[in-house]
């Protein structure tokens, strides 16, 4: 009993580690485009939601791909740019090794990312009016550790890329191609997960949650 006890912990490991790999290629290659990044980040978190409910992560990235398609559009229109920018400000700052610009850069950057954070996770956790959305992002800043350290897994193979030598950071690809957003969308769904239980409960309080086509039912918990 005990052997097929750990055997069936050795195939379940197995199974979600390939669970894993496949959610995180689907979200790569959904990206390719560039301007989708923001859509397939919302059919990733969509996805992790779905699967540990045990409804089917395919279907969970299908459906946040589609029904967040537009919002991820306005996102990454406003936001990426601006990240754009100030990811080469930083990198020239390092290149000429001056710390004041780096630092100035580097907050610039965090404040940019942590918004583009704070419109995905609500995107996809709490529908709302379009009013409302960008009304809660601005008030999601209440959590700007929780904020911070979220878009900090989401942007770190870049950071890395930028800080050392890309021999390295070619080392760390195969990591980053097999299963690296996979768990960046999952840590940090863990990380804000009370601010958006909060946010929920306030969208419900005031009347302000808008159903979801197809969506199945919801619970806090998620």
């Amino acid at each position: 009993m005990e052997k097929q006890n750990w055997t069936d912990k050795v195939m379940k490991f197995i199974n979600m580690a390939g669970t894993a790999i496949l959610m995180n290629l689907l979200f790569l290659v959904a990206c390719l485009p560039i301007i989708t990044i923001g859509q397939a980040w919302c059919g990733l978190l969509t996805s992790i939601r779905y699967n540990i409910r045990g409804d089917g992560w395919f279907e969970g990235f299908k459906f946040g791909f589609k029904t967040r398609f537009w919002r991820g559009v306005i996102s990454w229109i406003i936001c990426l740019p601006v990240l754009y920018f100030f990811f080469n400000d930083l990198n020239y700052s390092i290149q000429a090794e001056n710390i004041v610009n780096i630092v100035i850069s580097a907050l610039f950057f965090a404040m940019a990312a942590m918004v583009t954070m704070s419109l995905q996770l609500l995107n996809v956790y709490i529908p709302t009016s379009v009013n409302q959305w960008t009304k809660n992002a601005v008030n999601f800043f209440r959590h700007p550790l929780e904020l911070l350290a979220s878009a900090a897994m989401f942007w770190a193979p870049a950071i890395v890329a930028l800080l050392w030598d890309f021999t390295l950071f070619y080392q760390l690809a195969i990591i980053v191609v097999a299963v690296y957003y996979t768990l960046a969308a999952l840590v940090s769904t863990m990380l804000c997960k009370n601010a958006l239980v909060r946010f929920l409960l306030e969208a419900r309080a005031e009347g302000t949650l808008i159903a979801e086509e197809g969506a199945k039912a919801q619970t806090t918990e998620e």
